[in-house]
């Protein structure tokens, strides 16, 4: 929770300098004061290169880790409440079922899983989207409510065992430094147990 809260603050104090230098930019160019506008160009894209370095190298460099079955992946806004868990799977001809348990220990406000993104990703490096991509958990998940529902993946037969990676893709975390990255968190996985 203190990594998300850490990576939304220096998001939006990272947005609100580079807003403040293209002003300084602007101001300069509008003075007629080339040099003013010339270094806070510079600065503010130094700024903005420092920064997509840093989220980069936030998800290069976080550790890859797997989580046995039944421990929680949280997914934090301002706080943690959304919570995911593998607590089984099965395997049919071609198929790979996993149970999710979906989870908000929230005390009013409903959390919306739809927007998480699942893979399964075989030991040969195979990443599986789910059959039916997009339509898992689709209803809003009221405050303090769990959800369980069963994703097929069509598996190819040489990528046991499997893990479930579970991402929020979209904007900010794609732009947050540190563990709250996108691709930081990527590189924990679920088990699913075979």
């Amino acid at each position: 929770m203190l990594a998300h809260f850490l990576g939304v603050l220096a998001l939006i104090g990272s947005a609100l300098l580079v807003v403040f230098g293209l002003g300084i930019t602007v101001f300069g160019l509008a003075r007629g004061d080339r040099r003013v506008a010339r270094r806070a160009a510079l600065g503010t894209s130094g700024l903005v290169i420092v920064y997509l370095l840093g989220v980069a190298l936030s998800g290069a460099l976080a550790p890859r880790r797997g989580l046995p079955i039944g421990e929680e992946l949280s997914f934090c806004g301002f706080d943690c409440h959304l919570h995911v868990s593998v607590v089984g799977s099965e395997s049919e001809e071609d198929l790979v079922g996993v149970i999710v348990k979906i989870r908000s220990d929230a005390q009013r406000e409903a959390e919306f899983p739809r927007f998480l993104q699942f893979r399964l990703l075989g030991a040969d490096g195979t990443v599986l989207v789910p059959l039916r991509d997009g339509q898992w958990f689709t209803e809003p998940l009221d405050a303090g409510q769990e959800k369980v529902e069963k994703l097929y993946f069509k598996r190819p037969t040489e990528a046991f065992p499997y893990s479930l990676r579970v991402i929020y893709p979209d904007l900010p975390e794609a732009l947050l430094l540190g563990p709250a990255n996108s691709r930081a968190v990527g590189k924990t996985t679920l088990s699913i147990g075979q």
